[in-house]
């Protein structure tokens, strides 16, 4: 079995001292939200469960340095077909690998934190729903920051789909790129690299667009001068000093560009994205849904017209999150995407690309 994850930094012995106190301004956290929340308004999660787990983490990941929640987040196993990919990565089949119709899919974490246990539930549902074995899921788990810096995790999204396209010789239009979050923001660059190649990193040539993109809450502003905040982002699990701790972390030395913070670059610079359609999805609750607002703006005004979906009193990333913390109920998002994916493998997406 492999491991999820690659990259984990050995914590200080300060950090882990520091772990035990952390642990319990955690749980200071959840309890308050327990005693507070018959007070949470009518947007807020419906869930009370949900309501003091999404504090709980709010806390989580303001209070734990990278080295401390990468050691303490839950390992598990992602199934036996594992691929090794060239700069570091592993790729893992879920589902059928001579199925026709592949998701490859990049984690999010804030390119700092592991997939989650809810990223791997979700998929093996998804991949059984679907009849016979039309549509498998390439998870990559790429090296997490600060191990590895950009661009490297861009290098590594690149050669995960290089593998599905190249090597198991599929036609692109059978292939669906998607991520979230942080995965959502790879989405999105390996995009740009395939229509204004990166410097440092390897050609993909394509023969045909991609079948299709989704992005899932993907965070597209890392620079915090281009971040715009919701004002009802105390619902979500987000906190804004993590995300500019995970950003420094993540760039290193690097100056952000268009392929880190997407959400500054121009219409010009998505037009002729290589892929035939575009899914968004956010939660209404997402402490960054202004900011994917004015993305998805900006990029049906180069690319076309792009699919927008908010799911009502949703957090971050609510699909994974929630499965993660075994909370099973049915997410409008996770219901979304399921449906939109359904769509497109029925489709087939046989029509040559003129």
């Amino acid at each position: 079995m492999a491991p999820a994850t690659t990259g984990y930094p050995e914590p200080t012995l300060w950090q882990k001292l520091d772990v035990l106190p952390a642990l319990g301004s955690l749980l200071a956290s959840a309890a308050s939200a327990l005693l507070t929340g018959w007070r949470r308004g009518p947007d807020a999660e419906p869930s009370l469960y949900l309501h003091v787990v999404y504090a709980a983490v709010r806390k989580l990941v303001v209070r734990l340095s990278t080295p401390q929640q990468q050691q303490q987040a839950k390992a598990f196993n992602l199934p036996q077909r594992t691929v090794e990919l060239d700069h570091g990565a592993k790729g893992h089949w879920i589902g059928d690998a001579g199925a026709k119709h592949v998701l490859v899919w990049y984690h999010g974490g804030g390119f700092n934190l592991p997939a989650l246990s809810g990223h791997l539930a979700y998929f093996i549902k998804l991949v059984q729903a679907r009849p016979g074995n039309d549509l498998a899921v390439f998870f990559l788990t790429y090296t997490l920051a600060p191990t590895a810096t950009y661009p490297t995790q861009l290098r590594q999204a690149v050669q995960a789909l290089r593998h599905v396209v190249h090597e198991t010789r599929r036609r692109p239009a059978h292939v669906v790129l998607g991520g979230d979050s942080a995965g959502g923001n790879l989405v999105c660059a390996v995009l740009s690299h395939l229509a204004h190649r990166h410097d440092d990193v390897d050609e993909l040539p394509l023969s045909e667009p991609l079948g299709a993109a989704v992005m899932m809450a993907p965070w597209t502003a890392l620079r915090r001068g281009a971040v715009q905040l919701s004002p009802r982002g105390g619902a979500d699990i987000l906190d804004p000093p993590a995300l500019e701790y995970w950003a420094a972390n993540y760039t290193g030395s690097r100056a952000p560009d268009y392929y880190t913070d997407p959400s500054t670059a121009p219409p010009d610079w998505f037009r002729g994205l290589p892929v035939r359609s575009v899914l968004v999805l956010a939660g209404q609750n997402e402490i960054l849904l202004p900011t994917i607002d004015a993305f998805v703006k900006t990029l049906e005004a180069g690319y076309g017209p792009v699919e927008f979906y908010v799911a009502e009193r949703e957090a971050h990333i609510a699909p994974f999150v929630n499965l993660t913390f075994y909370h099973g109920a049915p997410t409008g998002q996770g219901t979304k995407l399921q449906s939109w994916l359904d769509e497109r493998v029925a489709s087939g997406n046989d029509t040559p690309h003129l």
